[in-house]
């Protein structure tokens, strides 16, 4: 188990991702700060289930925040360091 792991990623812009508590499977927090290379409306979703607690995406223009709570590690195996 981790306590903290970050990484960045680039595909259409920069992407910051932050998770607490990670393990191979499950993380308790996943936090994703993201600056796109294209602007958009305002978006805004909030889901639960589907073998996660809490998942947020929130969007505006360039920038976009997304948080998790008690869900599935993000896949990490795909991305570029």
């Amino acid at each position: 188990m981790k306590l903290v792991d970050w990484y960045t990623r680039e595909d259409f812009g920069k992407e910051l991702i932050i998770t607490l508590l990670k393990t191979k499977s499950y993380s308790f927090i996943q936090l994703s700060l993201d600056w796109n290379d294209y602007g958009g409306g305002p978006y805004f979703q909030l889901c639960s289930g589907n073998h996660r607690l809490l998942d947020i995406i929130f969007t505006i223009g360039r920038f976009g925040i997304a948080l998790e709570i008690l869900g599935p590690t993000w896949n990490r195996n795909y991305i570029n360091d």
